[in-house]
């Protein structure tokens, strides 16, 4: 969806001052008669129909708190997410998903992944020995063996 310049957005402001309908207003310029009830409805509430930020690094609500991130995962290292997240809304008052933890967390360096057992599986047999190769597909004899039409 495109976003409609600041001069659109006044013109279609003043045609609704001017006594124009809604439905007469997006007509004139080519947009949804849902465009110009949200402009109309954003101007009387703000008196201002600029659009909003589209895109950039939004900041993270947990950015003042790094030094208690770091701290909790220093002190409990088995620490999940889910655990971690429920521990942020209950002593910091902050709701945010784990998502947005996540992002955080990597952003700060730090691993949340500190268990052994979530490693990646190796495969079977002695070690040192080279994984089994399949071997090539056996030859189809008889009648169905080739596919004409």
């Amino acid at each position: 969806m495109r976003t409609y310049t600041q001069d659109l957005r006044e013109r279609i402001v003043a045609s609704r001052q001017d006594g124009h309908s809604a439905e007469e207003v997006a007509k004139i310029f080519r947009v949804s008669k849902r465009t110009v009830e949200r402009y109309w409805s954003k101007f009387q509430q703000t008196g201002a129909v600029a659009a909003k930020q589209r895109g950039g690094y939004r900041r993270s609500r947990l950015e003042k708190h790094d030094a208690t991130l770091r701290r909790w995962i220093h002190e409990e290292k088995g620490l999940t997410l889910a655990q971690l997240q429920a521990r942020i809304a209950q002593e910091l008052g902050i709701q945010l998903g784990t998502t947005a933890l996540w992002h955080r967390l990597e952003r700060l360096g730090l691993s949340y992944k500190k268990n052994a057992v979530r490693r990646r599986a190796k495969p079977a047999g002695p070690p040192g020995r080279p994984p089994k190769v399949a071997s090539s597909p056996k030859t189809m004899v008889g009648p169905k063996a080739s596919l004409s039409r």
